[in-house]
């Protein structure tokens, strides 16, 4: 494109006064001259420089002296030289809203795989940094901040069934990496309903009403050895982490540190509320079966215990231990599903 004869009608900024006038520029090989109702000039079309375009607005051209030139956007400005080097391709993906929509569904993308893929291997990672010693302590501050405002009061259940199950229970969880950490803890909670838990550090709460619900002292091992397996794998620390992280980023992006603050002091009633996701249940389901069965406790109590609690009151179903892990058909499918396998092994032992 051939720019000398070229002209460009406009408003001319001296620099000194903030009064626009209507001015031309006419350009030749090598200078533009500005013409006004009073005033000529020209400059060395080396020393101009060209606004980045912005939409459809107006383009600004800087001059050598101070003063700007301002005109509507035309092709010829784009020969010129530029303040930002890049502004072609910043331009290009300006005007191109297709380009600008697919990449919001590629951040979106991204952010939702770091979020269900990245995080929970990332505070899988963290959580073997974390000695073990601040997550007990943690989980000591949440039972006395339950006990404290009153969501548990001091269990009512004969302390013989607590030594028997005390007892089975030290059973179930010895020689596990954290055995030396895995306590229970028996609380009267018709707040919370029939309801069982791990806390971070390995303590384990159960509820009278659970017992209560259980028919035998088999299904109440059932739903220890599951809370078991969240103790074992830590599940409550790295949830922490990942609503943390959730936290943090949230906090970072509003610049709101409030909310940071305010989801930290309310820890325990997030951990109280706390929906584990479907791998941290489905692995623990698998470690409770397994641990069951090498003790010679049959899973078929946790299949039966689960179709019991599913069949609650709406009110329990909010606030019990199957709102806080969520009962599936399929978790109650592979614990009758393992039983078998355990019973098939059995005969076949048997037989030979």
């Amino acid at each position: 494109m051939n720019i000398c004869g070229t002209r460009l009608e406009g408003k001319y900024y001296d620099g000194e006064l903030p009064i626009a006038r209507s001015a031309e520029l006419v350009f030749s090989n090598h200078e533009v001259a500005l013409t006004s109702v009073d005033t000529t000039l020209t400059y060395a079309l080396h020393k101009l420089r060209v606004s980045p375009r912005a939409g459809r607005a107006d383009r600004f051209i800087a001059l050598s002296d101070g003063g700007q030139y301002q005109c509507a956007d035309q092709p010829i400005l784009d020969r010129l030289p530029q303040e930002v080097g890049s502004e072609g391709p910043v331009a290009w993906l300006e005007d191109r809203i297709s380009v600008a929509v697919a990449s919001v569904v590629i951040i979106i993308c991204v952010l939702l795989f770091g979020y269900f893929y990245g995080l929970p291997v990332a505070a899988e990672s963290m959580v073997k940094r974390i000695p073990i010693e601040t997550e007990v302590s943690l989980g000591s501050h949440v039972l006395t901040w339950f006990d404290d405002n009153q969501w548990f009061n001091p269990s009512h259940i004969d302390q013989d069934q607590q030594d028997s199950i005390l007892g089975e229970f030290s059973k179930l969880h010895q020689g596990l990496s954290m055995s030396s950490h895995i306590k229970l803890q028996f609380r009267d909670s018709e707040f919370i309903g029939p309801n069982a838990f791990a806390l971070p550090g390995g303590t384990i709460v159960i509820t009278d009403q659970m017992i209560e619900k259980a028919e035998s002292e088999e299904e109440v091992l059932a739903v220890l050895a599951h809370e078991i397996g969240h103790a074992e794998r830590r599940h409550s620390m790295r949830q922490i982490l990942q609503s943390s992280f959730v936290g943090l980023a949230a906090a970072t992006i509003t610049a709101d540190a409030a909310s940071l603050s305010a989801a930290v002091t309310g820890l325990p009633v997030i951990l109280a509320q706390t929906k584990y996701s479907r791998n941290f249940e489905t692995e623990a389901d698998e470690f409770a079966f397994d641990l069951l069965k090498r003790h010679n406790i049959p899973t078929e109590a946790f299949a039966s215990l689960m179709e019991r609690l599913d069949k609650g009151s709406e009110r329990l179903k909010k606030l019990s231990f199957i709102s806080t892990h969520p009962i599936t058909s399929e978790r109650i499918k592979r614990a009758r599903e393992s039983s078998k396998q355990a019973n098939g092994l059995a005969r076949e032992k048997a037989y030979h």
